[in-house]
């Protein structure tokens, strides 16, 4: 096409200047956000579960039902309001997404049953197995890079994770029947915990609202299974019990758990696992406050070398170390939907 030679010509753009979509960067601070927000959340989620609980009662199962019944309502109602349902009915649900949400719900359910019965710190603790192995799993079925500062941070945060819950230094509390199912639970919850972990760095195709949904959905099915072979009792649950539960199923269900999907989906498992330890503080601060637990000084250096943990991953993003090729699409186990 000619050109008038009066007319202004503009000079080309440079390709860097052109308004692109979020960065990876920006990305990358979302998915920092999400998983404070959610270790956050996910903090209380022992004290909401015991308030729940009527005395000498074990409803674990039946409270991460509630709460993965009404994450999955939620997020219904959030893509109605979005009018995304076109795309939850063209999503094509495969084996991670399937694995994902059933991981997450017999972790969840398991973790909140060994709240009850043994120590809320050493419940964290041994749930917080799931991050370091996560860590492992994708090195070693991913072939995932583990940075030297990873290997800090997630050194760091499991020294002062086990100090913060009297681990090291502290008095071995009473052996007891009780106490050992307690422990099986949380180690279990730990294993779950992990595997639903690697299961979010596949798929990256999906919109992390729909993996959300999906999440619940798949978990409440699993945990569902649980509830109709322990068939709990509710009898004994008053109008404060039903209060503390639907708080729990809110904060604890929809808020966080939404949010460590997208948190997975932005963050290499070793990013996740330093900033997730957060919520080790965070009951470790409820249990003071609350139930009036001492806080020892070994339990106060742990607690702040988690915070110091978790805020490595800000410092290596805002000094340009992160490895950038991290926050790419990764290939799957299983090839990415087409789209439609």
């Amino acid at each position: 096409m000619a050109l008038s030679l009066g007319a202004p010509q503009r000079a080309p753009q440079s390709p860097s200047r052109r308004p692109a979509g979020p960065t990876r960067w920006s990305k990358h601070r979302l998915g920092v956000l999400a998983i404070v927000v959610s270790a956050t959340a996910m903090g209380t989620a022992g004290l909401f579960g015991r308030m729940a609980t009527p005395p000498g009662a074990d409803l674990g199962d039946a409270l991460t039902l509630g709460r993965m019944l009404v994450g999955a309502l939620g997020m219904l109602a959030l893509l109605a309001a979005g009018r995304r349902l076109g795309l939850l009915r063209r999503s094509r649900p495969s084996a991670s997404v399937v694995l994902g949400g059933v991981f997450l719900g017999l972790s969840l359910a398991t973790y909140l049953s060994a709240t009850v019965l043994i120590d809320l710190a050493l419940a964290v603790v041994l749930h917080y197995i799931g991050p370091v192995l996560a860590t492992v799993l994708a090195r070693v079925v991913r072939k995932e890079r583990i940075t030297g500062l990873d290997a800090v941070g997630l050194l760091v945060s499991v020294v002062g994770m086990a100090l913060a819950a009297g681990l090291v230094g502290g008095s071995p509390a009473p052996t007891s029947d009780q106490q050992t199912w307690g422990t099986v639970l949380g180690v279990a919850s730990g294993v779950f915990y992990g595997a639903a972990l690697l299961t979010y760095r596949y798929r990256s195709d999906m919109p992390a609202d729909i993996r959300s949904f999906w999440n619940f959905a798949f978990g409440a099915l699993a945990v569902g299974a649980m509830v109709a072979v322990s068939r709990p009792d509710l009898s004994g649950m008053t109008g404060q019990n039903w209060a503390w539960a639907i708080a729990f199923f809110l904060i604890c269900g929809l808020l966080a758990l939404g949010l460590l999907v997208v948190a997975g989906q932005y963050l290499r498992p070793a990013e996740l696992s330093g900033l997730s330890y957060l919520e080790v503080v965070v009951a470790l601060l409820l249990g003071v406050a609350v139930y009036g637990e001492s806080l020892s000084a070994l339990a106060g250096i742990g607690a702040a070398l988690v915070v110091i943990a978790a805020l490595l991953p800000l410092a290596a993003g805002r000094n340009g170390r992160s490895d950038d090729r991290a926050y790419e699409p990764e290939p799957g186990l299983e090839p990415a939907a087409a789209p439609d």
